[in-house]
């Protein structure tokens, strides 16, 4: 006998099996029990929550002679055995994605009128409806509105904004969610028991949190795992099943990316990348492990909701202890975006690493946090930038002293001028930002911008422009900070304090 997958194998065949739909099963009963059965249905969801199987469900036990307490069908009076069989012609399946034209809807809507060979009703089940063209569609409009006595609708979508009003306002719609983890994990514990397999709690999770949501994707991917684990499910088998990285390697670069080290952090994704590993996988993992930071870091006992093995929480929360949230929040809002990024790229290694990048260094975080950071080395004159350019550090003050130094002998008539002034300046995305104690010295300064602007630009190609402004050091840092936002033109930037947004 062929193998039976395990989603197929564990179908649900009776309404108390289906797994974290209880507002349908209990809608569908108690319209079993009442008689009061509706004449079309929208079934509409993520795939795998459910759909097709509730669907298969309520056309037996809507013909079931001897239903149970909860309207489920009871499996053994000559109905349920008739319908039971492939050969019945009372439940029809069609799959409106290879059904899809105005032909098939019309055959359809020719033999309804036909009444069932042994059941009450003739249910038809349109899987996909939403693949039906516009001319099918309409075609079935008047039928599904008032079908014949005998004849149940029931359609099942995943995308349901893709069905016309017209259909949508003649049918019952219910809504089949996301299953939770833990309501995955219950089922897959059900599952692995039933083919007497052992298993370790962590690797059901790990399953569960890959499934995504879907039961039928979880238990496809339990499939996988039980076929390449031993005699016992683990949790470092299962990660390995998945082609997921490992949980450690994950923890060091995400905590080199909190910590702003980018040398570590760039020699971890390499060692990813050259053992075979998917750049999309990698990325999707930081993602969440950034999550589980933020978690460890602002819940208490964070691991009720985050359900990691005890080991890897304790390094993820020895992570959360030192770091910020502006940190959590900037490394966060890089690495949601990258997913749509990778997706069209054609060098996905080098986009995850130029994220990477960015997630690290402080230049690119506009936080209070990140602007603070910034004038207070542009105070002391320090270096502002994290990164290197050509193993050369981006120190405002050297750039500035060299390219006056070309200045003066390329425009003799500014020397008098530059000597007279003593700016402090850094490098801040790309903008040299020049700052200055006086209106009268940005008034001569600005004089001779022009001259300036071309050398910076011609000697140095990864500075995009000058700004010079005056910043005093009585003004607010409020004030100061304004300034500086301003002349690196983030001007529209909104300052983070204590949790609420202020221009």
């Amino acid at each position: 006998m062929s193998y039976v997958s395990l989603y197929r194998k564990f179908r649900p065949t009776a309404f108390d099996k289906v797994v974290g739909q209880q507002h349908v099963i209990r809608t569908l009963g108690n319209q079993l029990k009442s008689g009061s059965v509706s004449h079309a249905y929208l079934f509409t969801g993520s795939r795998g929550t459910g759909k097709t199987s509730v669907a298969k469900i309520f056309a037996k036990a809507v013909n079931c002679l001897s239903p149970l307490s909860d309207g489920s069908p009871c499996g053994k009076c000559i109905s349920c055995a008739e319908l039971g069989g492939g050969g019945n012609l009372d439940i029809l399946e069609i799959d409106a994605a290879s059904n899809n034209g105005v032909d098939e809807i019309r055959d359809l809507r020719d033999n309804v009128k036909y009444l069932p060979s042994v059941s009450k009703y003739k249910v038809y089940i349109i899987d996909e409806v939403h693949m039906l063209s516009n001319s099918a569609f309409n075609a079935l409009l008047k039928t599904l509105e008032e079908p014949p006595e005998h004849v149940i609708f029931i359609l099942a979508t995943t995308e349901v904004q893709k069905i016309p009003p017209t259909v949508l306002s003649r049918c019952m719609r219910f809504d089949f969610r996301l299953l939770t983890i833990d309501e995955l994990v219950s089922l897959l514990a059900t599952v692995i028991d039933g083919i007497g397999k052992r298993y370790e709690q962590e690797a059901l999770i790990a399953i569960a949190t890959a499934g995504a949501g879907s039961a039928r994707d979880t238990l496809s991917l339990a499939d996988m795992c039980v076929s390449y684990c031993g005699e016992v499910l683990d949790y470092q088998s299962v990660i390995e099943a998945l082609g997921l990285c490992s949980p450690d390697t994950v923890i060091n670069l995400t905590a080199d990316i909190l910590r702003g080290d980018t040398d570590k952090a760039l020699r971890e994704v390499n060692g990813v990348y050259a053992k075979g590993k998917s750049v999309n996988t990698l990325a999707k993992d930081v993602a969440a492990m950034l999550s589980n930071v933020g978690y460890a870091h602002n819940c208490t006992n964070a691991n009720t909701i985050l359900k990691l093995p005890v080991d890897i929480y304790e390094k993820v929360r020895s992570i959360a202890v030192d770091i910020s949230n502006a940190r959590i929040l900037h490394a966060l809002e890089v690495f949601c975006y990258l997913e749509g990024e990778l997706r069209y790229s054609s060098y996905p290694k080098v986009v995850l690493e130029m994220a990477v990048i960015k997630a690290c260094e402080m230049s690119s975080d506009f936080s209070q946090e990140g602007l603070l950071k910034r004038l207070k080395a542009i105070e002391e004159g320090g270096v502002i930038a994290q990164g290197k350019i050509a193993d050369i550090d981006i120190d405002g003050n050297k750039i500035w002293q060299s390219i006056i130094g070309q200045v003066r002998q390329d425009n003799p008539s500014a020397r008098v001028l530059l000597d007279s002034i003593t700016p402090k300046c850094a490098v801040i995305d790309g903008i040299l930002a020049v700052v200055i104690d006086s209106e009268e010295d940005k008034m001569l300064l600005s004089n001779v911008l022009d001259v300036i602007k071309d050398a910076v630009v011609s000697k140095y190609a990864y500075i995009k422009g000058v700004r010079i402004d005056v910043v005093k050091s009585d003004d607010s840092i409020e004030r100061q900070l304004q300034i500086i936002r301003n002349m690196v033109g983030l001007d529209k930037v909104k300052i983070v304090n204590g949790g609420n947004n202020n221009g």
